[in-house]
């Protein structure tokens, strides 16, 4: 049982979100190769931008191209999302479920997806 529920708290700031999955594997149609469309998932996060005092003490770990995720869903490292025309890739994870009923991501802002 968690010590504390924010699930209220991280569905107010929340908004809808683009996971990117991985790619499907491609296949003969009609005798033509056709390669294979990645997934698209639309899931409720919060990202919060950083503070310049927090960019300043992690001392460059961060920019102002970062943000932190919270959510009730689990990530994992590497998951590709966009939000409102911004794209970020997870990149570290604090698992706080035993503490309360929510996971805590930073995500490195990007300019596309390879």
């Amino acid at each position: 049982m968690n010590m504390y529920n924010f699930s209220r708290l991280v569905k107010k700031y929340s908004r809808p979100t683009i996971l990117h999955g991985e790619a499907t594997e491609g296949d003969w149609i009609n005798g033509k190769w056709v390669e294979g469309q990645p997934s698209q998932e639309t899931i409720d996060l919060a990202l919060i931008p950083f503070d310049v005092k927090t960019i300043a003490q992690l001392g460059g770990l961060v920019t102002n191209a970062d943000v932190q995720i919270y959510s009730l869903t689990a990530l994992k490292h590497g998951d590709k999302i966009e939000q409102n025309g911004s794209k970020y890739t997870v990149d570290t994870s604090a698992n706080f479920t035993a503490f309360g009923d929510f996971h805590r991501y930073i995500a490195k802002g990007v300019s596309s997806f390879d």
